[in-house]
């Protein structure tokens, strides 16, 4: 038989574990995204005034701007139109034709996956993407690069739970970078708005994300 202070003791540790670990089967309450408009265009690198520096000199060079607009409706329960969302994904998805050596076009589709946070219900909503002027450059083998001629097509799908509630494209109505047959995707090439020359522009325009 195991002494007294062996029981206790497992007994203890088990309530420490048991209150340590994270809340299971918590259920996030329901909500439902409405994808309002995505516009895409280039975006000059911001030229901003600090002071206690010396300045350098430098050509600001385009970014791929990708503004996704949406709404969020909550249920009562959880807050209604006073309430906000915890989190949820946006995946935004860019086609463009890479240049080879050979100089022969390749079709290529850039993605990145964005955190938003704290998305408040029943107002518009922004968030905001970026292609850096160096990814583009590295796969067009251009020094200026325009959203119209360069970018041939784009998505976006909202992801809560690991399904997607809403999705948005300009090329058809369904999810065209599922079919990876004509094209090979490289991760991680589109950056939230910390992850650019942008974070300290546009306030509150945008909803808040999570830094990588």
């Amino acid at each position: 038989m195991k002494p007294i202070s062996l029981i206790l003791a497992s007994l203890l540790l088990a309530n420490v574990l048991q209150a340590q670990a994270p809340a299971t089967g918590e259920k996030l309450p329901d909500v439902k995204v409405r994808i309002k408009n995505v516009q895409v265009e280039e975006q000059q690198t911001p030229q901003l005034s600090v002071s206690n520096v010396k300045m350098k000199r430098w050509t600001p060079k385009n970014w791929i701007e990708f503004d996704v607009e949406f709404d969020i409706k909550l249920p009562v329960e959880a807050g209604g139109r006073k309430g906000s969302y915890p989190g949820m994904q946006l995946n935004i998805y860019a086609a463009l034709q890479e240049m080879t050596k050979e100089a022969k076009p390749k079709r290529i589709v850039l993605q990145g996956t964005l955190d938003l946070l704290d998305i408040p219900a029943d107002e518009p909503c922004h968030a905001l993407g970026y292609i850096s002027p160096a990814a583009m450059k590295s796969l067009t083998m251009k020094d200026t690069v325009t959203a119209s001629v360069d970018i041939q097509g784009w998505g976006v799908e909202i992801v809560v739970d690991g399904k997607v509630i809403a999705a948005k494209s300009s090329i058809g109505k369904s999810p065209w970078w599922e079919i990876k047959d004509n094209f090979s995707i490289m991760q991680g090439m589109v950056l939230n708005k910390m992850q650019t020359p942008f974070a300290a522009v546009f306030g509150d325009y945008d909803v808040p994300v999570k830094a990588k």
